[in-house]
């Protein structure tokens, strides 16, 4: 391998290129979707392996991302630029009959009946991502990267019986890194990196009006149906599309070392604590209707204002709840990540790696609350624990210019099944990557990937948990099952 630092002649036009490009993919790279809550696909070159020796293997500058140590081991400029197609098939199969609250034309679940939805524009998604490495001097590299860190995307039928607990979430975290790797000696490096993140959420789910009366009053509706028949109450409202879109962004940094024992093996370690986003703000939407509005009327007065109190129900209060338009706020704290690896090249024509992930989720708990008078809008409460992901893999040259990738990972569910919500279907999984590198030229080299992320069907239902209790989703019981595939390609030029 040649030793020997090669700085790229144009280097002033690298780094402001850098700079202005990795902001504009962080922003892009916010369009990215996954299935749980790591995001997959931030090194095209590495997914191959199903990302085995992340934190030890440098192929690339994407590993600016696992462990800015690892920088040290690039000795000239370079610029990855990549892409993920994912495609997302998520179904779910009721366990019980009826199952679910009737929809508006009267249909509920059946016993083995499967609601599936995997085609559409909305159940696939582009991801892309770049990264840039510089060698400043012999010892020191930075690097800059945008990527996303952390992305779920579930669509579900719009019938499907847990509609009313989530029928559709789009969440994603995107990231602007900026960090550098500095030899110590020579055969340890250390690094660090800063970044910029950026939090996005959309929550659809279909408002159910008997639903919450029967949580703010047991048999609630029976009482209003009777009401209604005496020409005291208008009409339980019909089914009605809510959406809750939030916005928030924080720092956080990553610290890194690489040890290199033997000229063939080196050892990776990076750690990044937990990122905390704090006051975030969003907007609430509920479909307007005729009758949405007739009701919210009935309890802000009339016999509600007069007999609500004895029934423990506050009319006027339960009316703001149901206004067309809310603004909220959430706070919300991901999990730390710590990432051991191991690379091994075992002879001239193949390379083994393993790696060992850490994510603490115990940390994470979703709760919204209301801008206007910080009444809370829904807190699930679940029983999150650690992630716990085990991977292998290896790299074989087959040719002079053709490098073959393959590896398996596993990895636990971060959630039980006795708080499995439909928006969260988390669970046991494995990974299947293959990959294949192609040196064009001498500073000319593709990455073509393909990874399928298998989970465990997962029992899922109404949550006892979630408050307060009008907005639990009503009685459903069935299985989510949760497939993705993804489909990388990267091309990485060097100076």
């Amino acid at each position: 391998m040649n030793k020997k630092i090669q700085y790229c002649p144009n280097f002033k036009m690298l780094i402001v290129g850098a700079l202005t490009a990795t902001p504009i993919l962080s922003f892009l790279s916010s369009k990215a979707y996954a299935g749980g809550t790591a995001f997959d696909a931030t090194s095209i070159s590495s997914m191959g392996s199903a990302n085995a020796g992340m934190a030890a293997e440098a192929g690339d500058a994407s590993v600016l991302f696992a462990n800015p140590a690892a920088l040290t081991r690039l000795k000239r400029a370079e610029v990855v630029l990549g892409a993920a197609f994912v495609g997302i098939n998520t179904s779910y199969t009721s366990g019980q009959t009826p199952d679910g609250s009737p929809t508006n034309s009267g249909t509920t679940g059946s016993a083995g009946q499967e609601f599936n939805r995997k085609s559409g524009y909305d159940s696939t998604a582009l991801a892309p991502n770049l990264f840039v490495a510089i060698p400043i001097t012999k010892k020191l590299v930075v690097g800059f990267g945008g990527a996303a860190s952390h992305a779920l995307i579930v669509r579900y039928d719009e019938n499907f019986p847990g509609r009313n607990q989530g029928r559709d979430i789009d969440f994603k975290v995107s990231r602007a890194n900026l960090g550098f790797g500095y030899k110590l000696t020579p055969t340890l490096s250390i690094g660090a990196n800063g970044s910029y993140e950026r939090y996005f959420q959309s929550l659809k789910l279909k408002l159910n009006y008997r639903d919450a009366v029967d949580g703010l009053l047991n048999n609630g509706s029976t009482l209003l149906d009777g009401l209604n028949a005496a020409g005291l109450a208008p009409p339980i409202p019909e089914e009605a599309d809510l959406s809750l879109r939030m916005f928030g962004w924080a720092f956080n940094a990553q610290a890194g070392a690489l040890w290199e024992p033997t000229i063939n093996t080196r050892i990776g370690i990076s750690y990044r604590p937990k990122t905390e986003f704090t006051g975030m703000r969003g907007k609430l939407k509920i479909q307007e209707t005729a009758e949405g509005a007739e009701f919210r009327e009935f309890l802000n007065g009339g016999l509600i204002g007069v007999s609500g109190p004895l029934l423990g129900v506050n009319g006027p209060q339960a009316a703001g709840d149901l206004l067309p338009e809310q603004r909220i706020k959430q706070d919300i704290t991901l999990p730390d990540e710590l990432r051991l690896s191991i690379f091994h090249h075992a002879s001239p024509k193949l390379d083994l790696m393993a790696s060992y992930t850490r994510q603490d989720f115990s940390v994470t708990n979703l709760k919204f609350v209301r801008e206007s008078n910080g009444r809370v809008l829904q807190e699930i409460q679940q029983n999150y624990v650690a992630a716990n992901s085990y991977r292998v893999g290896l790299n074989y040259k087959a040719f002079k210019r053709l490098v073959l990738k393959a590896g398996y990972a596993v990895e636990n569910s971060v959630i039980d099944d006795d708080t499995r919500i439909t928006l969260l279907p988390d669970s046991d999984r494995q990974y299947f990557g293959l990959g294949a590198q192609l040196e064009l030229r001498r500073d000319t080299t593709l990455n073509f990937s393909y990874m399928k992320f298998d989970l465990e069907p997962g029992a899922t239902g109404a949550n006892g948990q979630v408050s307060p209790a009008e907005v639990r989703g009503g009685d459903f019981q069935g299985t989510t099952k949760l497939d993705i595939d993804f489909f990388g390609v990267s091309i990485t030029e060097r100076f």
